[in-house]
């Protein structure tokens, strides 16, 4: 089981491997999900994957960010120095930068970020299938289903055990984006969640901001599990912090035991958050999970000894044959690897006092700043011979160096073939209009236009299949975002018994959606995260016969995108913003949560709260409606098939009087609106 440790900076990555992680991740100066950590540079990145290698600690890097079609030069450099310096495997999230990195170095591994939502074992088969091999799990998981999910699993899994915690299912929150600019699926997350809300303007407390996690208390059962991979939270911290979790982690591993309380409290005052909470392992949740009035202490960003104090060595064993009229011989033997070195000149025969083997052994010993511990050294002397030090000290050296050179080198003999190329042309769309829409009162007002397509909950279509199955034509079954354990099962039978109706066409939010989508034209919505040509055709050949881009694109990246299947893209809505495991009205006393809640933040703006699908899950969304009726004339250029407008707390009236505003040309009333990302330039 690795223990998997975070490095903001070249030294977090000493502090890492010198307190006993088995892998390091990091990121470059671009493409990572924690920009505002340190990162490292080209350079500092072939130093650090070759001390890493060479102490045979394991590197992947975080590529897990979304990117632009015109980033796609700098990602095919980034990538081929990465692949140089003999990384073991990159973490992605963008389906394109998974297909990219597939085709341009085949030789390194995949691994689906934690930013993919993974949270079932129909996701983690999808990504199998696509030659990922190891899959970050949602942190929302309960150890029952980390445990089916490995134990039925051919990829490896890997678990967040140590740190931060988002309180929305990661690669679903927009919340710093749409409110900020600064987008969390760029790295770039301003962190909302960590400010005061209320319930209704006042009673302010941090409603969002959960404790950091430990799972100290639980190594054994992921061991047992067979869970590949613990993970620790922290490429924004410094390397004390690093040196001190990791350290308590690898004493826990390696002596098979759980934390003691002064663990604990090593943990609990390198970085405090209101005490620390074992997440949804114990498939629990609520209160205790939150730091309601503590949203952040930050730890001191001192300098710590420690991690110079310990110098991680790699055992090897050492043979020396030293004879007389001959060159002096020396073998070196870590683990698989094996060198051998002779001397430039004969030995001689020594005049008065020969060689000593016990001396010859104490030179041989003196490893200095290398990788390296002898832990065997075996010296055959044969005559009288005689070495001056110097001589021997070098042979020493080059034989060291040799074996540095062949431990690194089976890293860095990584292919670098091409890239995936893209065709030529897409298809430029016919922007019809569509509507997604939550309730049936909305769902009868927008009947009254001529929307090409109609989706609707799959639950409420369960409950009122003879009233919708007239329609069923242009209906579209959306599933919940999130849909984990008995929950499938559920939806699952609803999809069979509206098939039964003639209903054929299902809407996905996540990769998890593909499984329980057979014999359903599957499409994608703006939740897969689609920001490039590559993860357009990608999720195409994955299935989806119609994709709708993601809503923090603006209008030219969304004309960049070349278009192979059907296109759409969402012109009116209140955006979801955040779809959170904990209920949030339910923390704030305001449940039963059947109907509308809502969070005030300190500017005095309302975000609604709902549910996702019919589950105890709260979908945040924004404050304000997208609105771009006025602008169709821009909207046309984009290239799509569809034009959709997302109706989630509106009443009938106001449904009629947007779908009036966009398909008859009507006006709106007293709305206040957001253009989001639309007409600006790009996220950063």
């Amino acid at each position: 089981m690795e223990l998997l440790a975070p490095a903001g900076t070249f030294d977090c990555v000493l502090a890492a491997v010198n307190s006993g992680a088995d892998a390091v991740y990091f990121a470059g100066q671009a493409f990572g999900a924690r920009s505002f950590a340190g990162n490292l540079t080209d350079e500092e990145i072939f130093k650090a994957v070759d001390y890493c290698h060479l102490r045979g600690v394991r590197v992947y890097v975080t590529v897990n960010t979304l990117i632009y079609d015109r980033e796609f030069s700098d990602l095919d450099r980034f990538i081929k120095v990465i692949t140089r310096a003999g990384a073991d495997g990159v973490i992605v999230q963008d389906l394109g930068i998974m297909e990219y990195v597939k085709n341009l170095s085949p030789d390194i591994e995949v691994h689906a970020s934690t930013q993919m939502t993974v949270h079932s074992l129909d996701g983690v088969r999808t990504l199998e299938k696509e030659g990922v091999c190891r899959i970050v799990l949602s942190r929302e998981l309960s150890e029952n289903e980390i445990r089916y999910i490995t134990e039925n699993a051919s990829a490896e899994t890997e678990v967040f055990v140590h740190g931060a915690m988002c309180m929305c299912y990661s690669g679903q929150c927009l919340m710093s984006s749409v409110i900020g600019g600064r987008s969390g699926n760029r790295g770039r997350c301003a962190q909302p969640c960590r400010l005061p809300y209320s319930p209704d303007g006042k009673d302010e407390k941090f409603y969002l901001s959960l404790k950091d996690m430990s799972l100290a208390e639980h190594l054994k059962s992921l061991q047992n599990m067979g869970v590949a991979s613990l993970k620790i939270e922290g490429r924004m911290k410094g390397r004390h912090y690093v040196s001190t979790v990791v350290s308590v982690y690898r004493k826990l591993i390696d002596e098979k035991r759980r934390p003691s309380k002064a663990e604990i409290d090593t943990l609990n005052r390198i970085f405090f958050r209101g005490g620390l909470t074992d997440g949804y392992f114990l498939n629990k949740k609520g209160t205790a999970m939150f730091a309601f009035d503590k949203p952040d202490n930050p730890y001191l960003k001192t300098d710590s000894a420690s991690a110079e104090a310990l110098s991680r060595r790699r055992p090897i064993e050492i043979y020396a044959e030293i004879s007389e009229g001959e060159k002096p011989f020396i073998k070196m033997t870590c683990g698989e690897n094996s060198v051998y070195e002779y001397g430039d000149n004969v030995v001689e025969c020594a005049a008065r006092r020969p060689l000593d083997i016990n001396e010859v052994k104490a030179r041989l010993n003196k490893m200095g700043d290398t990788a390296f511990r002898a832990v065997k050294i075996e010296v055959k002397l044969n005559g009288r011979p005689f070495m001056a030090v110097s001589q021997l000290n070098e042979l020493r050296r080059r034989c060291t160096e040799k074996l540095e050179n062949e431990i690194m080198l089976k890293y860095k003999n990584k292919r670098i073939a091409e890239g995936p190329r893209l065709p030529e042309t897409g298809h430029f769309g016919k922007s019809a209009y569509s509507c997604s829409v939550l309730t049936m009162e909305q769902f009868r007002a927008a009947c009254r236009f001529c929307f090409e397509r109609i989706y609707i909950p799959v639950h409420i279509a369960a409950e009122n299949v003879e009233e919708l199955k007239k329609e069923n034509k242009r209906i579209v079954l959306t599933l919940p975002v999130i849909i984990r354990g008995g929950e499938r099962i559920r939806v699952k039978k609803w999809l069979s018994h509206l098939k039964k109706f003639g209903f054929e066409r299902v809407e996905i939010s996540t990769l998890d959606g593909l499984g329980l989508s057979d014999g359903f034209e599957i499409y994608a919505s703006h939740r897969m995260n689609i920001t490039n040509s590559y993860s357009f055709k990608k999720l195409g050949e994955m299935g989806a016969h119609c994709i709708c881009l993601s809503t923090e694109l603006n209008l030219g990246q969304m004309r960049d995108i070349k278009k192979f299947n059907e296109c759409e893209v969402i012109v009116y809505g209140r955006i979801p913003l955040m779809i959170t495991e904990n209920c949030i009205l339910k923390n704030m006393k305001k449940c039963p949560c059947d109907g509308i809640g809502y969070m005030t933040d300190r500017t005095g703006s309302r975000f609604p709260i709902i549910k996702d699908g019919n589950a105890c899950r709260s979908v945040v969304l924004n404050s304000v409606p997208l609105y771009t009726a006025d602008k169709k004339e821009d909207l046309l250029k984009i290239g799509a098939d569809f034009l959709k407008l997302m109706f989630t707390v509106e009443d009938a009236e106001r449904t009629e009087e947007i779908c009036r505003a966009y398909l008859n040309g009507g006006a709106v009333n007293d709305v206040e609106f957001t253009r989001l990302r639309m007409f600006k330039g790009a996220l950063s």
